[in-house]
C-alpha cells in the first residue's frame, strides 16, 4: 500500500502540490554515495532523475558535487552536540550553515536503528553512521524525497518516515507527478542535430496509454482493416482516449493524496469532496472504455445486437459471446473477471447515490456486502480499506459492536487501474480473434521504432 508522506515543516509555506499556500518547489536530496550497484531500471529511473532536477521547479542538492549545490557534513566537529554542515554553491562558496544533532550516532539510537549495537566494533559502524549522518543532514534542512540504493536506509524507512526516504523509481514518479501537476510537459527528451522533440499533455498521455496498453497497436491497427473501417477507428480511439483520461483523473486523485499528509489527525473535508469528484469520473471513464470495447466486438464479431444492448456485463451480450464459437475466449476471460468487473460498474454506480463514503461503521451482524467484495478482492492490501472492531453508543442507547471502514481513495482507485488495465488490453488482444486473418497480415503489432524510446522513458513517470 502506497502511504502518505509526511511533507517537512520549516520556514518555506505551502506543500510541493499545492494547497492554499500553492506549489513549491520539491526539495531532492541525491545520496551520491549509494548509486553503486543499482538495477538497470534504477538505474534508467536516477538518470530521468538526474535530468529532470535540473528543471526550475526542482531543487537537488547532492553530497558529491554531481550536482550543485552539494552538502559538506564535517563530522569532525561537534558544537553543542551538533555537527555542522555547509551547503556549497558551484563557485565553492558556502551558501548556507546549518547542524544535525550528534545524538543520531550515539549508540542507543543506533540500536533502535540496527537492533544491536556493540561499541567494540568502531570500524565496522563508521559507514554506518556517515550514512545516518547524510540522511539526517537532509531532514536538519527540511528537505523532501531523500533518494538512496542504501539497503540499510531504505530497511529502516519506517523508522525514519520524516526523512521521505525513497529509490530512484519512487522517487521519480513522485517527482514525475509533481512536474505534472504543475503543467511542466515540456521536458526536450531526444536532441537530434539542432532539433528538439517537447512533449505535451495530450502527447504524454496518450504515450503512456500506449505503452500500458501493450495490445492497443495490433487492436488499432487491425479494427482498420474490417468492415465499418471508419466507425470502428472512431471507436477504437475512444477507448484510447477515455483510458488516457482515466490516467489524468487517478493523477489529480494522486495530488490531493499527497497534499494531505498523516501528520494530520482532521479530516479535510474540501479535500475528500475533490478527491470523491475525481474518483466518479475516474470509475466512469474507466467503465466507458470497457463498454466501447464491447460496442467494436459486437461489430468485428457480428453479433448482431444493438448498441444498447452492448455493455462488458449486459446479459445479452455475454449470452452472444457465449453463443459465438469465435469469441470464445472473450467468453472465458470475461466470467474470469467478472468479479473485478461488478466491483468497478458497483462502484460506478454509486454516483446515482451518494457517491462512495470513505468513513462509515455499520453493525458487526450486518456487515456492507459490497465493500467486503471489495475488500476480499485484493488479500495483499485490500487497495487501501480499513476494517476495525468498534463499539457504537448512539442517542444512549445500549453499546452496538460494529465494523468501521475507512477507504484510501488514492490507493483504490490505484488497485481499480492496475486491474482495468489488464482486462482492456487483454480485450483488445482477443477480439484480434473475430477477425478475418487474411487481412491481417500487414498490421503494426508493435510501435513504431521512434516512438519507443519516448514510451519507455514516460512509463518511468507514471
Amino acid at each position: 500500500m502506497i502511504l502518505k508522506i509526511l511533507w517537512p515543516r520549516d520556514h518555506v509555506k505551502g506543500n510541493p502540490f499545492g494547497g492554499v499556500s500553492g506549489y513549491r518547489s520539491l526539495k531532492i536530496t541525491f545520496h551520491s554515495g549509494s548509486f553503486n550497484n543499482l538495477s538497470s531500471e534504477e538505474q534508467k529511473a536516477l538518470d530521468l532523475l538526474n535530468d529532470l532536477a535540473r528543471l526550475d521547479d526542482v531543487d537537488a542538492l547532492s553530497f558529491d558535487g554531481s550536482l550543485f549545490p552539494k552538502i559538506v557534513i564535517d563530522a569532525e566537529k561537534i558544537n553543542n552536540n551538533y555537527i555542522p554542515i555547509k551547503i556549497i554553491n558551484p563557485e565553492g562558496e558556502a551558501i548556507l550553515f546549518s547542524g544535525v544533532s550528534s545524538s543520531y550516532i550515539e549508540p542507543n539510537c543506533l540500536a533502535h536503528l540496527l537492533g544491536i549495537y556493540s561499541s567494540g566494533e568502531e570500524d565496522k559502524y563508521r559507514p554506518i553512521k556517515q550514512e545516518i549522518l547524510e540522511a539526517q543532514s537532509h531532514g536538519a534542512l527540511h528537505r523532501d524525497l531523500f533518494v538512496t540504493n542504501s539497503p540499510l536506509l531504505i530497511k529502516n524507512r519506517n523508522k525514519l518516515e520524516r526523512l521521505i526516504i525513497c529509490t530512484p523509481k519512487e522517487a521519480l514518479k513522485i517527482t514525475g507527478l509533481y512536474l505534472r501537476m504543475k503543467g511542466e510537459f515540456e521536458w526536450t527528451t531526444h536532441i537530434r542535430g539542432n532539433c528538439t522533440f517537447r512533449s505535451s499533455r495530450r502527447t504524454f498521455y496518450e504515450y503512456v496509454s500506449r505503452g500500458l496498453l501493450p495490445s492497443s497497436w495490433k487492436f488499432l491497427s487491425g479494427i482498420g482493416t474490417q468492415k465499418n473501417r471508419e466507425e470502428l477507428i472512431d471507436l477504437g480511439w475512444s477507448v484510447l482516449n477515455r483510458y488516457s483520461r482515466a490516467l489524468q483523473a487517478r493523477d489529480e486523485i494522486s495530488r490531493l493524496f499527497y497534499l494531505l499528509d498523516n501528520a494530520s489527525l482532521i479530516k479535510d473535508n474540501t479535500l475528500d469532496d475533490q478527491m470523491a469528484y475525481h474518483f466518479d469520473y475516474f470509475t466512469v471513464l474507466l467503465t466507458a472504455a470497457l463498454d466501447a470495447e464491447a460496442l467494436i466486438i459486437n461489430k468485428v464479431f457480428e453479433l448482431g445486437l444493438k448498441d444498447v444492448d452492448c455493455g462488458i456485463r449486459r446479459e445479452k451480450f455475454i449470452n452472444s459471446l457465449y453463443k459465438n464459437n469465435s469469441a470464445c475466449n472473450l467468453f472465458t476471460l470475461l466470467n474470469e473477471q467478472e468479479g473485478y468487473v461488478n466491483i468497478l460498474f458497483g462502484l460506478r454506480n454509486k454516483i446515482h447515490s451518494s457517491s462512495l463514503d470513505t468513513d462509515f461503521s455499520v453493525p458487526t451482524n450486518n456487515p456492507d456486502e459490497f465493500l467486503e467484495r471489495v475488500f476480499e478482492f485484493n488479500q495483499d492490501d485490500h487497495w487501501g480499506i480499513q476494517k476495525q472492531n468498534v463499539t457504537l453508543i448512539k442517542n444512549h442507547a445500549a453499546p452496538v459492536p460494529s465494523i468501521k471502514y475507512t477507504i484510501d481513495t488514492y490507493n483504490l482507485t490505484h488497485g481499480l487501474l492496475i486491474e482495468g488495465t489488464k482486462l482492456i488490453d487483454l480485450i483488445m488482444d482477443k477480439t484480434i480473434d473475430g477477425m478475418d486473418p487474411n487481412k491481417l497480415s500487414n498490421i503494426m503489432l508493435t510501435p513504431p521504432p521512434d516512438m519507443i524510446p519516448y514510451i519507455e522513458t514516460y512509463l518511468l513517470l507514471v
